[in-house]
């Protein structure tokens, strides 16, 4: 993962070496991704295969179809490099969950098999793409989270990190500044929490009015690859800003963006969400988390600018966490990367707090209160 995460950065550097006016080149090259999409849906299906088609294939199958895992870290970097305004979380995401599924059915193998001599191991070790043993129709309903499955993935992240360390990777850490909350500020927190579920369902629903307003009059899939590509292609040229995941201009929010306008702050960020709700439905696939907190941040910002009397990174990392959530459809994926990634240290406790209670109300109030639910989706 740290591999395929080295070479996607590695690729946009040298495809974008910065903001220059190309648009012969933008577009040649988009027209080289929207063949190559179009081509891989044509013969392997969507990649990086989507997490949800994963998880229908452990519950009926008990595995998954890993055949294309190794060409899914290279296709999806090169569709990065066209300047969606996704990231290369999913990618991360699904190909972790292949990997992990194919070291288990080939454990489970040699579990079976442990007894059929060091040669047969050995065999069965040195093919990959045989001896695998997915498991049994009684033990589907079985938590995927046994300790070996933890151990797996605790290795997996640690991996990560000294790949992406030893290569010369910039950390993914950018706070957003330093922040002096006071207790005098936590009174804004429900109102503030509140503000962004509300803003947080707004949007959802017009991306996903915008979803069905081009899957209802583009039916062909080399329409809404060409879509989406035309879609790029203009943010390129006239909002540059909105490419990518929102991680590699992250330091914006943290720097010159906290002096932009507010208009300037909204329109990027709206154009950006519906640039991400196009290339999400069109084809041009990849990760919606960090484009989606880049927005939220930059609305905070901008409603940091409207409430003066606030600690400005206190408002921004609540409102971020709350309408991310409602996005997002996860208070936890929402409020960790939020408190890990953009909050300073000193926000620890005021935003894992949060987002421990948006987690409790979402789990166990909201489905037995329809007006919650409206709000935590």
């Amino acid at each position: 993962m740290g591999a395929f995460y080295l070479f996607q950065g590695w690729l946009i550097e040298k495809i974008w070496p910065g903001p220059t006016f190309r648009p012969l080149f933008n577009a040649g090259w988009l027209l080289i991704i929207g063949t190559l999409i179009y081509v891989t849906q044509r013969t392997t299906g969507y990649l990086p295969k989507k997490l949800g088609f994963i998880k229908i294939e452990l519950h009926d199958t008990g595995t998954a179809d890993y055949r294309y895992v190794l060409l899914q870290m290279i296709i999806p970097a090169f569709i990065l490099t066209s300047g969606t305004s996704l990231g290369p979380e999913a990618t991360l995401v699904s190909s972790t969950v292949l990997y992990g599924v194919w070291i288990l059915d080939k454990c489970r193998y040699l579990d079976a098999h442990w007894h059929d001599g060091w040669w047969a191991t050995i065999k069965a070790m040195s093919l990959p793409h045989r001896y695998l043993l997915a498991r049994g129709k009684a033990r589907r309903s079985e938590s995927w989270w046994s300790p070996r499955t933890i151990s797996y993935l605790a290795i997996g992240i640690v991996s990560f990190y000294l790949t992406c360390k030893l290569g010369g990777e910039r950390s993914v850490i950018v706070y957003l500044g330093h922040s002096n909350w006071q207790l005098n500020d936590l009174k804004w927190l429900l109102p503030l929490v509140i503000f962004g579920l509300i803003v947080g369902r707004c949007w959802l629903w017009l991306m996903v009015l915008l979803r069905n307003i081009v899957l209802d009059r583009i039916t062909r899939d080399i329409g809404l690859i060409a879509l989406g590509g035309i879609a790029i292609y203009l943010a390129t040229l006239f909002a540059p800003a909105i490419n990518f995941s929102g991680m590699i201009n992250f330091h914006l929010l943290a720097t010159s963006w906290q002096h932009q306008s507010i208009a300037f702050l909204l329109l990027q960020s709206l154009l950006k969400l519906a640039l991400l709700t196009i290339c999400l439905n069109t084809g041009w696939l990849g990760g919606e988390i960090f484009p989606v907190l880049f927005c939220a941040t930059a609305q905070g910002i901008a409603l940091s600018q409207l409430l003066p009397q606030i600690d400005p990174i206190f408002l921004i990392g609540i409102f971020a966490i709350s309408m991310g959530t409602v996005i997002l459809e996860s208070p936890l994926i929402a409020g960790g990367v939020m408190s890990i990634m953009f909050l300073p240290p000193s926000l620890l406790s005021v935003s894992l707090g949060l987002t421990a209670g948006l987690f409790l109300i979402r789990r166990y109030l909201a489905p037995h209160m329809s007006w919650l639910k409206l709000l935590l989706p």
